[in-house]
């Protein structure tokens, strides 16, 4: 197992860095105009400049402090009404048309709608990245109570769990997979909202960042935000699946076991 990880690392390094030199070369090949597409060195000169001075770290906080607003609050919403319409028949004849409606609206269409009613301030942000957290969690959640075997219920039930214990212990533990995958899901989509709304009024923020770039056409910095982008999503992935995997060891156990019986010398 720890040979196959280092393995995968290093591959990962060779892919990057083949990737960046790449770019480099086709930088200084005169084919296209280095102002329009800046070396990786010239983005790396820039965005130290913009790490030393703060301003990077202060448009990384905003960032960060909106999509994990966001993530909270779209994700307990959806957790909610999920497991309450997977459970409560009447619940989910009358919302689910609604909700499954609404899904079909991209989030990006309510940017002008959340500012008209909301302002320019947080409020609309943080709306606005709930709203595109809220439907990949809601499916996973509503599917995975709703379709837990009823020979778990009942053998639960058989042992004396009844009502919430039932719920509790028995159908959320089974339902986990999918709500973690939907939350893992909502992650990414939390920073493609959050930039979807920094883009359209804000004065902090990577969105924000990227956009003042553009109009007085520093490249370089709008490499640097997309590069600060990236590895915000990256970074809240390994933490996600290190919280999750730290809080549930069960998780993935499985298929670490039939890791092990297909390659049980690499261990």
């Amino acid at each position: 197992m720890r040979r196959y990880l280092n393995w995968s690392i290093w591959l990962g390094v060779l892919g990057i860095s083949s990737f960046c030199l790449a770019w480099q070369l086709l930088s200084q090949s005169g084919l296209v105009n280095r102002g329009m597409l800046p070396s990786p060195t010239t983005v790396a000169q820039s965005g130290w400049l913009l790490l030393t001075s703060g301003e990077l770290l202060m448009h990384v906080f905003w960032s960060v402090t909106r999509a994990m607003a966001g993530f909270l609050i779209g994700s307990a919403l959806a957790i909610v009404s999920g497991v309450a319409m997977a459970r409560v028949q009447l619940l989910d004849e009358i919302f689910n048309p609604l909700l499954q409606m609404f899904r079909a609206v991209p989030s990006l269409a309510f940017v002008p709608l959340a500012i008209f009613w909301l302002g320019i301030g947080e409020t609309s942000k943080i709306f606005l990245i709930a709203w595109g957290v809220f439907f990949p969690v809601w499916v996973n959640t509503y599917i995975g109570v709703r379709d837990t075997s009823p020979l778990l219920a009942r053998a639960a039930e058989s042992l004396g769990a009844t009502g919430w214990r039932n719920l509790v212990f028995v159908v959320l533990p089974a339902a986990l997979p999918l709500i973690l995958a939907g939350l893992r899901v909502s992650l990414s989509v939390a920073l493609v909202v959050l930039v979807a709304a920094e883009l359209a009024g804000a004065l902090f923020g990577v969105g924000y960042l990227i956009q003042v770039s553009q109009q007085v056409f520093r490249v370089d910095h709008m490499f640097v935000g997309l590069i600060a982008l990236g590895a915000l999503g990256f970074t809240a992935d390994f933490l996600f699946e290190r919280l999750v995997r730290f809080s549930f060891p069960w998780y993935g156990a499985e298929r670490g076991a039939r890791f092990l019986r297909r390659g049980g010398d690499e261990v």
